[in-house]
């Protein structure tokens, strides 16, 4: 699935939302101060802030922004899955849960979306849309 496709379905921005929270507040406990991405314009402290119905539209609205952008990549992790090869997710969303962990921060959300690729890593998972689902619905 392309990024564009992907982010334009809700459930989809619900995952990424929950990542970056998990993420974010794994940095705070480590006392890293994350740098704006996408060259300077996204400051990763006031996506995650805030709960209120303007808050949530605003990040819905620049993960579709995102999306748009980039509507016509694939994710490496899903490029290297597609072709059987092992993902870097032990570098990465693994880190964090890692982190999360020796930090006492729960990470959940991402623990289960590193679960799920090494399933299908292992080939006792398919890759499928449904696995985002199951991976936003973890923190419930």
């Amino acid at each position: 699935m392309l990024l564009g496709d992907m982010l334009a379905r809700r459930p989809a921005r619900e995952l990424f939302i929950a990542i970056m929270r998990e993420a974010m507040a794994v940095a705070d406990a480590m006392g890293v101060r994350v740098e704006p991405g996408g060259g300077g314009k996204l400051d990763f402290y006031r996506f995650v802030r805030g709960d209120g119905w303007l808050d949530r539209l605003r990040r819905h609205a620049m993960i579709r922004l995102i999306g748009f952008k980039y509507r016509r990549l694939k994710s490496s992790t899903l490029q290297s899955l597609e072709r059987g090869k092992p993902t870097e997710i032990d570098f990465l969303n693994g880190y964090i849960v890692a982190m999360g962990a020796h930090h006492g921060v729960p990470t959940p959300v991402t623990a289960a979306l590193v679960r799920m690729v090494k399933e299908i890593e292992a080939g006792t998972r398919a890759i499928g849309y449904a696995n985002l689902l199951e991976a936003a619905q973890a923190d419930r």
